[in-house]
């Protein structure tokens, strides 16, 4: 059975009960740890406090269905919202928060599970989760008593990237002809921009590397994506997550709407050279925002121009093709 219409119809509804209660809520552009959508505290503000929430969707006409959610998804920032059709086509709204999910079961995948039927969505226990004014409140006080979390997400155009490592190929073959140069794995890459250009300093933070690549491009020519994971340890011992995004669609539009999800809660690092993004990173400017930008050293009329702290990706680059330090 095709369970999408119904989970699109929950988002729906769950987005316009928040708003109708003065949430401001956007739908994350990946999905991370099972969150249909962010609901941000002041999206004015640089670091500003958010709710991950997941949305669910159960037709309860045929029986009994079960709700199921990784242990690990459950943090004090995360609840859950369950939309319920009945036999009668009658909808209701539940909302669970991060203690009341951990009184559920734990089956044998590790997972909280919640059995839901005609029944049980009659007593009190569903009755008291019912989504009104008294538990938007609640919700509210969730918000706001989360510390932000300190992130840093990488913003990587891979067309650019593309280009970027065939420019450096070229730059260091005619210093080296006799060098023999090594193919880079996505993580070595990663890193090595990170070593180099990641400035936005905490004892702990979370690190999340958005590459978004075009169908139309071969980035895998100069940079093996063959043996990549889903994480990685940076050099400071931080976390680090990989997003891979493959589109026909033009990549400097979908970054800009990433950019504009993330830029009030994370610090970002844009790594990108095209002059798509310069109307939005002047008005970025404009209100002080803080971005590092990794692009070209040289500077020509196809490149853009950006009024933040920048870095050449030729340097981090050399040394994932395995230059030492004395050599670039």
């Amino acid at each position: 059975m095709d369970t999408k219409p119904l989970q699109k119809q929950a988002e729906y509804y769950i987005s316009s009960e928040l708003l109708k209660y003065d949430f401001k809520a956007t739908e994350p552009f990946f999905d991370e740890e099972g969150t249909d959508l962010i609901v941000v505290q002041n999206i004015n503000l640089k670091i500003t406090k958010f709710l991950k929430i997941q949305c669910k969707g159960r037709n309860i006409k045929n029986g009994t269905s079960p709700v199921t959610i990784p242990i690990s998804y459950v943090e004090e920032n995360f609840v859950v919202f369950l939309y319920i059709i009945d036999k009668d086509k009658n909808n209701s709204l539940y909302l669970f928060l991060p203690e009341q999910i951990k009184e559920w079961k734990v089956n044998r995948k590790g997972e909280y599970t919640l059995t839901i039927n005609e029944n049980k969505i009659s007593t009190d226990y569903f009755q008291s989760k019912l989504f009104n004014i008294n538990l938007s409140e609640k919700l509210r006080e969730i918000l706001n008593k989360v510390e932000p979390k300190n992130y840093t997400s990488v913003l990587i155009d891979g067309i650019f990237l593309e280009k970027a490592m065939d420019k450096t190929l070229k730059i260091y073959s005619d210093i080296w002809p006799e060098k023999e140069f090594i193919k880079p794995d996505l993580i070595t890459v990663l890193k090595n921009i990170l070593d180099s250009y990641d400035r936005h300093k905490s004892e702990k933070k979370i690190v999340n590397c958005y590459v978004f690549l075009s169908e139309s491009f071969n980035i895998e020519r100069t940079i093996d994506f063959s043996s990549l994971n889903s994480n990685f340890i940076t050099k400071n011992g931080n976390e680090a997550k990989i997003f891979i995004n493959r589109t026909n669609e033009i990549i400097g539009f979908e970054i800009l709407e990433q950019l504009d999800r993330l830029i009030n809660n994370d610090n970002i690092v844009l790594v990108a050279n095209d002059r798509i993004y310069e109307q939005e990173l002047e008005k970025l400017a404009e209100k002080k925002v803080e971005i590092i930008v990794v692009k070209f050293n040289q500077h020509n009329n196809d490149d853009m121009i950006a009024k933040f702290k920048w870095g050449d990706i030729t340097y981090p680059l050399g040394f994932s093709i395995g230059l030492e330090r004395n050599e670039i």
